[in-house]
């Protein structure tokens, strides 16, 4: 046993408590128990003892990750985090120079491997969830004032439609228009924002049983209006009674904004075709529309949030496909595009048939 493995092993406590009086009150307070401030820094020694009894140094510290989440939990500074290993760093050196000893360069070499993997261990995991929390606190603020803005619109429209249909309204007939049309983008975007808002949760799946020709036929009235507008004829091909285990509102939702898509980009006159085949485990829907095609370096960027197609409408937000795509993700399925140039695009829609049961 070389003489540092001997000091540490036998002088665990002694490092520690040269740790804790160096640290207390500087990088933490002093008020916070022992316990707490020394949290799993002995279970790092033991791992720093244990690499120099092996000679090699870990590639990697669970030990340190679960400081690092602590750490955050306790509202300590990332900055903190690191200076704690670089002060137990200093005090195993200490230590050995009060006993005497001269630390090689191959010991040196593994106690800074180890100290160096534990700040990348803690501080990853203390970045990753500090993210992750930041990002979530974004959300719920994002959909609290979405929610709260759907309200207050829910009743302008009320208001304006029944204004209108009682004739109340005395203005020329193209400022109508703006207002209802204001209105009507209004209430989209809060949508569409609500249910990304829902999906960029992550929060559970609603999983249920639904029959996919009833599903289609609820999409296909629900755009029908607007495809009639624009004289688009939706056909719709479905095999068989085959039903599927997925949420139904985000499922909707994600064919709902690939047809409404699909007639808005299509010429006048042109079928959206909508397609499904449940087999091999996987529901795959596909709507073809009649747009053209899409432009060299349009089809992933179709994706992005708020993106438009140059030369199309634009009066949407440009968040249908997104909202699509995160649905498909939240499944465990997929959505891609085949372009047909000089025809249009197929959106491909893939989804399992049934939750994953793991391995």
């Amino acid at each position: 046993m070389s003489q540092l493995l001997q000091v540490l092993t036998t002088g665990r406590a002694d490092v520690m408590q040269r740790w804790v009086e160096r640290v207390r009150g500087t990088l933490h307070p002093e008020s916070m128990p022992r316990l707490e401030l020394m949290d799993h820094l002995p279970l790092f020694l033991d791992e720093i003892v244990a690499a120099l009894a092996d000679g090699a140094s870990p590639e990697t510290s669970a030990t340190a990750a679960e400081h690092g989440l602590q750490r955050l939990g306790l509202g300590f500074s990332l900055d903190s985090v690191v200076r704690e290993y670089g002060a137990l760093c200093d005090c195993i050196f200490a230590a050995a120079q009060d006993a005497g000893l001269t630390v090689d360069y191959r010991e040196s070499q593994v106690v800074f491997d180890c100290v160096i993997t534990g700040i990348a261990n803690a501080v990853s995991e203390y970045a990753r969830q500090r993210d992750a929390e930041i990002q979530r606190q974004s959300t719920e603020h994002f959909a609290f004032i979405a929610h709260e803005l759907r309200n207050p619109l829910s009743s302008a429209m009320l208001g304006f439609t029944l204004l209108k249909e009682q004739q109340l309204l005395r203005v020329n007939e193209r400022t109508v228009a703006v207002v209802e049309r204001g209105l009507g983008r209004m209430h989209d975007l809060i949508e569409h924002s609500l249910q990304g808002a829902r999906l960029g949760s992550g929060i559970e799946l609603h999983r249920e049983r639904i029959e996919v020709r009833t599903l289609l036929d609820e999409i296909e009235v629900g755009s029908s209006g607007e495809a009639s507008a624009r004289n688009i004829r939706i056909e719709v091909v479905s095999e068989g009674d085959a039903e599927i285990d997925a949420d139904g509102r985000l499922i909707r939702s994600a064919l709902s904004n690939l047809v409404r898509n699909a007639v808005k980009f299509s010429h006048e006159g042109a079928v959206v075709s909508v397609r499904t085949r449940v087999a091999g485990g996987h529901a795959t829907f596909e709507v073809e529309d009649g747009c053209g095609g899409l432009a060299d370096g349009v089809v992933e960027a179709a994706f992005a949030p708020f993106a438009q197609f140059g030369g199309r409408d634009q009066s949407g937000f440009g968040l249908g496909l997104a909202i699509a795509r995160q649905a498909a993700d939240a499944h465990g399925g997929s959505l891609r595009i085949q372009n047909l140039p000089g025809k249009g695009c197929i959106f491909i829609l893939d989804v399992p048939t049934a939750p994953s049961t793991g391995a």
